[in-house]
């Protein structure tokens, strides 16, 4: 019966990221409800690749804004720090936090304990094409598309945290209810393929 329950659940989120993937539509979500739906999609190749992701998410931080994209966001946060923040054979660990701020907005961060980002990289992270894997699976679009969709669509920002040692930590910075006369189809211009950005 637990192992019905659990394929149950799993299948409802593939359904509803997969309805947020292709509408791109505008709806209220609880952020916690629907970063658990995305990561469970995602979960069996994180597994696959020896990795970890956790997730600290108060519930209760409802959101009007565009689901589809911004799981698109999280999706190639999460791809890029497995295809490029960690070692071949090296399991990685990765966290997911978020936090209500006093003015209407939500704050998550991304982070990961792997290789890190060089100074050099980091100045040219969100940058179309850039990549340090090309040829190996990087299209170096990944962060540019999420940095649009973010700063466009979502009216948010994405940034990068200036942070020493191995390991990298990105910040999305968000509004509870998203601009105003913005539609899905801005996601199509500024996000429509998923990739890796360096």
């Amino acid at each position: 019966m637990r192992g019905l329950e659990t394929a149950a659940r799993l299948i409802t989120s593939f359904k509803q990221v997969a309805v947020d993937q292709t509408v791109e539509q505008r709806r209220d979500f609880d952020l916690a409800g629907m970063c658990e739906q995305l990561v469970a999609t995602l979960h069996a190749s994180i597994r696959k690749q020896g990795h970890q992701i956790t997730l600290d998410i108060p519930a209760g931080i409802l959101m009007n804004s565009f689901p589809g994209p911004f799981g698109q966001v999280l999706s190639n946060l999460i791809n890029n720090a497995m295809l490029h923040g960690f070692g071949e054979g090296r399991g990685g660990q990765m966290h997911l936090s978020a936090q209500l701020l006093k003015d209407g907005r939500v704050e998550l961060r991304f982070a990961d304990d792997g290789l890190g980002i060089s100074t050099a990289h980091a100045k040219r992270i969100f940058e179309p094409f850039f990549t340090t894997k090309f040829g190996q699976g990087g299209s170096g679009l990944g962060l540019s598309i999420s940095h649009n969709i973010v700063s466009s669509l979502l009216g948010g920002s994405l940034t990068l945290e200036p942070k020493p040692g191995p390991g990298a930590c990105f910040v999305v910075n968000l509004p509870l209810q998203a601009p105003q006369g913005v539609d899905g189809g801005a996601a199509q211009e500024s996000g429509g393929q998923n990739g890796s950005a360096i």
